[in-house]
């Protein structure tokens, strides 16, 4: 019999010894075009397996930190998002309570709100800033009839108090970036203006080395470049590369010494037939946001 599956293929620490807790979030319950992301989890855990363990940019190795891949939070019968993003809240308080860094593995974008409530230890975000790494704005105020769709849900952690930096955007309603910017909470940084302008690159690098008080992390793989996941529930062409990316999380995670990250989730990854590429960007981009929170001065406080 074929041992379970292990993140990086390192021995599972266990809930309670773990650094870092991997909350697989196998859900698709509101996609409104490619599905798939239900097996996003399973798939980041199998890619996970093949990413070298030392980080050729930091020199750091990655099993100086202990994991622990949880149960995952599965959709039961014809359970509505409403009930299910309530499970995921209640799944993921309990680590944070001991300390853990908490990392959702979704699964579709609508899980944020919950994660970062969680994260928060509380439903009011006021003290929280939500960086956002998107494709879309997530401003709608409903969509197909429903307030807890994937598009929705940077308008729910508004509602909720937070502050939100968004980068990479590049799709979104008038009405939606309307509402954004009529809140002194909410900047957007384009993918186009980021690609064509250093200084709004310059700005946006220096408003993520400025953050203070408490950071939610959430990265829809979409923001990326479509070549590093083409077959993400809701592509758009014109992402962010894979330098411009690391560069951005940098900022935030290694050279904000006045900020503290209190959780963070990789979402929308789908599998695609004939290609590992999805899920093995995704893999290594939570390897990545880990070696630099590690490796940064703003680690979360046991």
């Amino acid at each position: 019999m074929m041992s379970p599956r292990t993140f990086l293929d390192l021995p599972d620490a266990g809930p309670d010894d773990a650094d870092v807790v991997l909350l697989p979030l196998p859900f698709e319950g509101t996609v409104s075009y490619g599905r798939g992301t239900a097996g996003g989890p399973e798939s980041i855990l199998a890619a996970s397996c093949q990413v070298e363990l030392w980080d050729e940019e930091l020199d750091f190795v990655l099993d100086k930190l202990s994991y622990h891949w949880a149960e995952p939070v599965a959709p039961q019968g014809d359970e509505d998002a409403c009930a299910y993003l309530e499970r995921v809240f209640t799944a993921a308080q309990s680590p944070h309570q001991t300390g853990k860094l908490v990392v959702g593995i979704g699964g579709e974008h609508s899980l944020t709100a919950p994660l970062a409530r969680a994260a928060a230890g509380a439903d009011d975000l006021t003290d929280v800033t939500v960086v956002q790494f998107d494709a879309h704005a997530d401003l709608r105020d409903e969509y197909e009839g429903d307030k807890h769709s994937h598009a929705c849900v940077m308008r729910r952690v508004l509602e909720q108090g937070a502050s939100v930096v968004a980068i990479g955007i590049r799709s979104a309603e008038r009405e939606e970036m309307e509402h954004g910017r009529s809140s002194a909470r909410y900047r957007a940084f384009l993918a186009q203006r980021l690609a064509e302008g250093a200084h709004e690159e310059a700005e946006l690098l220096t408003q993520l080395r400025g953050i203070t008080g408490d950071v939610y992390l959430t990265f829809d793989v979409d923001a990326l470049e479509v070549m590093y996941s083409p077959a993400t529930g809701t592509p758009q062409p014109g992402g962010l590369t894979w330098w411009q990316t690391l560069r951005y999380l940098r900022a935030l995670l290694m050279e904000n010494p006045h900020c503290r990250i209190i959780g963070c989730d990789v979402v929308e990854t789908s599998s695609q037939p004939g290609t590992t590429v999805n899920e093995f960007t995704s893999a290594r981009l939570v390897c990545k946001i880990l070696a630099y929170l590690c490796q940064g001065s703003n680690w979360r406080e046991s």
